[in-house]
């Protein structure tokens, strides 16, 4: 494709449009659920509805903002305003909101609005059905945990500040103060993984004997996720952290969920051991040329038995011949632990689905820190901000894969989430809404997914 197919091709999207028309199919009723949120203002000082700080909170992410500043001066002018009041359905919005007022807002609102707002929408996409090829056997929707940094401070900036010492090359000590947040995104399909359950990392008061950490959040999270979608069939998927038979046991006993972890023998060495000495007797089932790289799987079922251990631990492996950068031959190799049955007719899509577990971090937290959003940046010192904002970027998220995934234009002009998020932005700005344009956002339209 020339560049001048391209700049035609181009024409063709209607950027803000089309972002609204994919938003408006998916989430028919999303104005009402933010103006249903406890608004935490008092109602007699206000100028803003709700609903103009939830969708300006929305689009500063979606269009890349990763200041509140930045936002300040871009969405300043007539047309955004025009666009923000129909977003939100405020026939008196007249001005922009500064980005103050939003930051006032954001410091009083609990999470568990956003929380409750996220479940809706979650809620809303399952029962309709049209991500159900994405479910691990025909069946079970792949919950994947991980957790990463957020924000640093080289002095303490709260109570619940979680705190480590590093030491320099000179062997110099320095404290440092953060805060970390765990994250569980369901997979929808291979290309829309978004959030299902967000648990802050964090010390209840300064004077804890043990810290917070990513295990006990992770048990925190399950439990509010299975309050939350009681009868949706689970399986849980982490890294080798989660490989451990206490949280195997709450699968079990209390959430009926299935799970699948990354197995190594610095976590489970007893399991890895007696793993091997099933492979070295011939117990193991061994299938040649499976996956794209035609590698070897391995797989036994109760291996608990072996190891000793109480929870079913069923082990699959899989490795495959590369060559390195320096043209050296090597070996790759996985291993992982399920409560799952394998059989030779599954062990490829098992062995894909644990592989698939990157995908929180290369296309989840990569893209938000390093990509898109920035979720690094310090948009408010206030904790609760801290974490509303965040939760807002998790509803763009949502909002943003449907929609890049729904586009035509994205894969066929090879086009960067940057520059389409730098489009939106343009768009935003510059392209005015017409009654007809309204008209093709609110009637019913197929979107097709790719």
């Amino acid at each position: 494709m020339t560049k001048k197919e391209k700049r035609e091709r181009k024409k063709n999207d209607r950027g803000i449009v089309d972002f609204m028309m994919v938003t408006n199919h998916f989430f028919h009723d999303l104005t009402s659920w933010i103006s249903d949120m406890t608004d935490p203002r008092n109602q007699s000082y206000t100028t803003y509805s709700q609903t103009d700080l939830g969708y300006l909170a929305i689009m500063k992410n979606i269009c890349g903002q990763h200041s509140m500043r930045q936002m300040e001066e871009n969405f300043n002018n007539n047309v955004c305003i025009d666009t923000l009041r129909l977003l939100s359905g405020n026939k008196q919005l007249e001005e922009m909101p500064h980005y103050d007022t939003l930051n006032y807002y954001l410091e009083r609102l609990s999470p568990e609005c956003i929380y409750e707002l996220r479940k809706k929408m979650i809620t809303s996409l399952i029962r309709g059905k049209a991500f159900n090829r994405g479910r691990l056997q025909g069946k079970y929707w792949r919950v994947i945990l991980d957790g990463t940094g957020l924000f640093y401070f080289k002095e303490k900036h709260c109570e619940n500040c979680l705190c480590t010492v590093r030491t320099d090359e000179t062997g110099k000590k320095t404290k440092l103060y953060y805060h970390k947040v765990l994250e569980a995104k369901i997979v929808l399909s291979d290309d829309i993984i978004i959030s299902i359950g967000t648990e802050f990392i964090e010390n209840e008061k300064e004077d804890v004997s043990k810290q917070d950490c990513e295990l006990n959040a992770a048990k925190r999270l399950m439990k509010k996720i299975k309050k939350d979608y009681p009868r949706l069939p689970i399986c849980i998927q982490g890294d080798t952290l989660y490989a451990v038979e206490p949280v195997m046991k709450l699968c079990r006993e209390k959430y009926d969920w299935k799970y699948l972890f990354t197995q190594k023998d610095t976590r489970q060495k007893l399991l890895n051991e007696s793993f091997e000495w099933i492979k070295g007797g011939d117990d193991a089932k061994k299938i040649t040329g499976i996956c794209k790289e035609k590698g070897t799987g391995f797989y036994a079922n109760h291996v608990e038995k072996v190891a000793g251990k109480t929870e079913v631990m069923n082990v699959f492996e899989y490795e495959y011949k590369t060559i390195d950068k320096d043209g050296q031959k090597q070996t790759v190799q996985f291993q992982w632990v399920t409560n799952l049955e394998l059989t030779d007719r599954n062990l490829e899509e098992m062995i894909l689905t644990g592989r698939g577990r990157w995908k929180i971090e290369n296309e989840g937290f990569n893209n938000q820190k390093n990509g898109l959003y920035r979720i690094e940046h310090l948009n408010s010192k206030n904790s609760n901000a801290m974490k509303t904002h965040y939760l807002f970027t998790q509803i763009a998220d949502i909002l943003m894969q449907l929609y890049i995934a729904w586009n035509p234009y994205v894969k066929e002009l090879k086009q960067s989430i940057k520059n389409t998020s730098s489009w939106l932005l343009e768009s935003f700005r510059r392209q005015t809404v017409t009654a007809e344009d309204v008209s093709y956002i609110l009637r019913y339209t197929t979107v097709y997914l790719e």
